[in-house]
């Protein structure tokens, strides 16, 4: 037995400050301030006898202790993790973990939970609601649902649907303009522009390019922190937005946003129901699976025009 085990909360404060290189985040995941995560990490050092970070200019990043470091505890956390979930709520036959984006998970898959719940009332869900998907995280669910390429170490991905992206608007901005004028709509409607922490990075330029209309301006802009604000703001009637598929159908569906325009583009990620490898044959996880992409043909896959009713 080694002489000398680091604290729990001394590593985990080491392997999130790491995967983020920011005290910050690692604070906001961890649910601690930021003077803790640095006394967390000084504390760790100092009985390491080694510096695990460089800290210059605002900016931090590994020694090469610190990454040698980083490399040997990740796979222990991960098994930690592992070993804890499979005694715990999340390894009961009758508990199913789920682990979902946020705005996956309130404008797609609570509305149909509902049904889930019916079909199978002996199962007691469990939801989280995270954008962050590593080694970590993966091991702590069931199952999770994500978005991007479907390659990640350790799952099996099940495709659930692509993903599309044009603007939308409230109805009751359109008022007096042409609906198939796109440079009408755009040089007289503020633009709302949806910033994101990791996944994503803003539509807008990829857009403009494919409709040939990258010098148009915005009489005003607005930024909001990920779809799940700036579908609210749009259908609230704040602009237009670049509304995003599956997560804006409920809304073009409902009418609350309307497309009057494309182009509508393909993304190159797609939605995907990942499970750990462990877990892929369990029951409680094949109805799950079983049940969601059934409901994904009907609900998520469907082509943009279907959805907005407008060319």
């Amino acid at each position: 037995m080694p002489s000398f085990i680091p604290p729990l909360n001394a590593l985990l404060a080491f392997e999130a400050t790491a995967r983020h290189l920011s005290f910050t985040k690692a604070a906001n995941e961890l649910h601690l301030t930021q003077a803790a995560i640095s006394h967390q990490i000084r504390s760790l050092e100092d009985r390491l006898g080694t510096t695990l970070f460089v800290r210059a200019k605002g900016r931090i990043s590994l020694t090469t202790p610190g990454s040698e470091y980083l490399e040997a505890i990740s796979s222990l956390l991960v098994g930690l993790s592992t070993a804890t979930d499979r005694v715990s709520q999340g390894g009961n036959e009758h508990t199913l973990s789920i682990s979902c984006l946020p705005t996956f998970a309130t404008e797609c898959l609570l509305p149909l939970l509902p049904e889930f719940r019916a079909a199978f009332p002996q199962l007691r869900l469990q939801l989280s609601t995270t954008s962050v998907f590593d080694a970590f995280q993966i091991n702590a669910y069931d199952v999770a649902i994500r978005y991007g390429s479907g390659k990640w170490d350790g799952v099996r991905c099940d495709w659930l649907c692509d993903e599309y992206f044009f603007p939308a608007v409230s109805p009751r901005l359109l008022a007096g303009k042409s609906w198939g004028d796109a440079r009408e709509i755009l040089a007289g409607t503020p633009w709302l522009r949806t910033y994101f922490t990791s996944l994503y990075e803003d539509d807008w330029p990829e857009w403009l390019a494919a409709a040939g209309l990258s010098k148009i301006q915005p009489p005003m802009e607005l930024g909001m922190h990920m779809q799940l604000t700036s579908l609210a703001g749009a259908v609230e009637g704040l602009g237009v937005v670049i509304a995003r598929t599956p997560l804006a159908n409920r809304a073009l569906r409902t009418g609350t946003l309307v497309s009057p325009f494309g182009p509508r583009l393909k993304s190159k990620s797609a939605y995907y129901l990942a499970t750990p490898e462990s877990r892929y044959e369990h029951q409680k996880v094949a109805c799950f699976r079983s049940w969601l992409l059934a409901r994904a043909a009907e609900h998520f896959r469907m082509e943009p025009e279907a959805l907005t009713g407008h060319g």
